[in-house]
């Protein structure tokens, strides 16, 4: 929704994302629930057919413990909740056809910095977080699928580490850096701040000196590198803004930012440079696997 000056939106990890909706043959479009640090418990009004990837965030079904990155059955009456993180931050839950939610600007998306997207799109608490009590509605009647028993490969299922490794593909603004602020971006290892969200994942760290104080706002893509007159990167993430007046190192590589979006503060991060080649060929293959 970038050219309607509207953030992107949608799922900070589009790879457990994916995987979700492929578990259970829906399109790629379908609505999910992205369930960020656990605490959530959820009653099931109905028998249902799962699919639960991302996160470890201890789920279980009355009770009992449940692994992830697979289908689930739930009966009537059913409740499956979520403890707190012990692998990975965020959690995706869909359901065969999607969830029910108004659409806006063509998404059902929730941006909370832009007021746009939830159960409630089109009346005054758009924008909104799902709170307790909410009812979610499902957009398909037949959401109960037994015969669907599936789960991911674990070729395929991340691991979530507290050190990760970033591949970034240099911009043009890449050039007015000094060697001494290459190697220093390159070189060192920055830490992930508890000053973070979904606009933006801020790295605390040795200071990357930019080549001037800012530049004139231009468009502005996902994945970003900017540096601020601080020296401190700031990696742009799915609700980031469509314009930025920061000097611009490059771009993380779109894969990477979804283990980057499982990552919890405190997550050491280090960067790599790579062609913008060679990771268009690793997101080509990507798209084509999930036909997006």
């Amino acid at each position: 929704m970038g050219y309607q000056g509207l953030a992107q939106g949608g799922p900070m990890d589009l790879h457990a994302y994916c995987w979700a909706n492929y578990l259970l043959g829906n399109r790629m479009y379908c609505s999910q629930l992205e369930i960020t640090g656990g605490q959530t418990r959820l009653l099931a009004r109905r028998a249902v057919t799962l699919a639960l990837t991302g996160a470890d965030l201890a789920a279980r079904v009355n009770g009992q413990p449940v692994d992830g990155w697979r289908t689930l059955h739930l009966s009537e009456g059913d409740t499956l909740s979520f403890q707190f993180p012990r692998k990975g931050l965020r959690a995706y839950l869909a359901i065969p056809g999607g969830f029910a939610a108004p659409a806006v600007f063509g998404s059902v998306a929730t941006v909370l910095r832009d007021g746009i997207g939830g159960l409630r799109a089109r009346v005054d608490d758009r924008g909104c977080l799902i709170n307790q009590g909410d009812f979610l509605e499902t957009a398909s009647k037949e959401v109960f699928k037994p015969g669907i028993n599936r789960m991911v490969p674990m070729r395929y299922i991340p691991e979530y580490t507290r050190q990760l490794s970033l591949n970034l593909i240099e911009s043009y603004q890449a050039r007015a850096f000094s060697e001494a602020s290459r190697n220093t971006l390159y070189n060192s290892r920055f830490t992930l701040s508890s000053n973070s969200d979904r606009m933006g994942y801020r790295l605390d760290g040795a200071a990357v000196i930019p080549p001037f104080n800012g530049v004139i706002s231009e468009g502005i893509a996902l994945g970003a590198v900017q540096i601020p007159e601080n020296g401190q990167p700031i990696i742009l993430m799915r609700d980031h803004q469509t314009l930025g007046g920061y000097p611009k190192f490059g771009c993380v590589a779109q894969l990477d930012l979804n283990r980057l979006a499982q990552a919890i503060p405190g997550t050491s991060i280090h960067f790599q440079p790579i062609s913008l080649e060679a990771a268009g060929k690793k997101l080509k293959s990507f798209y084509s696997f999930f036909n997006l």
